[in-house]
């Protein structure tokens, strides 16, 4: 036999590969970025699931009116952290009580802070509501503790009816506002001057006349709570911010 047939075989030996070593680079980054995209679209639906709790109205509540936790229960909704931070959340219901809605809200609305001014602060004062036309009120561009003049027009007779009054609360602006639209204004008064506005109210149109920082006008003033005497003119008794 030759050389070579006498030969042994001799085996070659061989490893089996494993996964990790068949795995290129792209496949592990491919890896990565799936399970960091389910990570992603898990934490998503979390906080789509999520809900908060804020106050929302228990009846209807009208411009000038005083607020009392009783007005008010509670709602769950699902909203975004900017538009949150614009509600006013449960936990906080309580400082709502005693202040003074600034716009109509209807039953079962979201509240916001921008809702509600405080009520009137100096001792023995009263909040009350003008309904005035926004021409006669600086074409309805007065602010909170704006101070005002009030003045009676009656049959082409102009009169004062109280000076230096504190503005309490406003409307919010409205897109395409008409000057003659009806509009309330929140003003803080007395108990006497509150029973003068009130019969204006009633008797001619009124005028709310900006006055903040001008001196107080030397002036008479109607009474239109006063019989009438031919005369119900009388001397001027202001009800500013600060006196009772």
């Amino acid at each position: 036999m030759s050389a070579l047939g006498d030969a042994h075989t001799i085996p070659i030996a061989t490893t089996k590969r494993g996964m990790m070593s068949r795995l290129s680079t792209g496949h592990v980054i491919m890896v990565l970025a799936g399970l960091l995209a389910a990570l992603l679209n898990f934490t998503l639906l979390q906080q789509r699931d999520e809900v908060f709790q804020v106050v929302v109205t228990n009846r209807p509540l009208l411009p000038g009116q005083t607020v009392v936790l009783d007005d008010f229960t509670h709602g769950e909704i699902r909203a975004s952290q900017e538009l949150l931070d614009t509600f006013v959340m449960v936990d906080a219901v309580a400082s709502l009580e005693g202040q003074v809605a600034v716009r109509p809200i209807a039953v079962g609305n979201v509240v916001s802070a921008a809702d509600f001014s405080p009520a009137a602060a100096p001792l023995e004062q009263r909040a009350m509501s003008v309904p005035v036309d926004a021409a006669k009120a600086v074409n309805g561009s007065l602010t909170t503790n704006d101070i005002v003049d009030i003045i009676l027009v009656d049959d082409g007779r102009a009169s004062y009816v109280a000076l230096a009054i504190e503005v309490l609360a406003v409307p919010a602006p409205q897109e395409g506002f008409a000057s003659a639209a009806k509009y309330a204004v929140t003003i803080s008064v007395d108990d006497e001057t509150a029973l003068r506005v009130a019969s204006a109210i009633g008797i001619g149109e009124l005028h709310l006349v900006r006055s903040t920082g001008s001196q107080m006008a030397d002036v008479e003033f109607f009474d239109p709570t006063l019989p009438e005497t031919g005369d119900a003119s009388t001397e001027v008794k202001t009800s500013s911010a600060g006196e009772g």
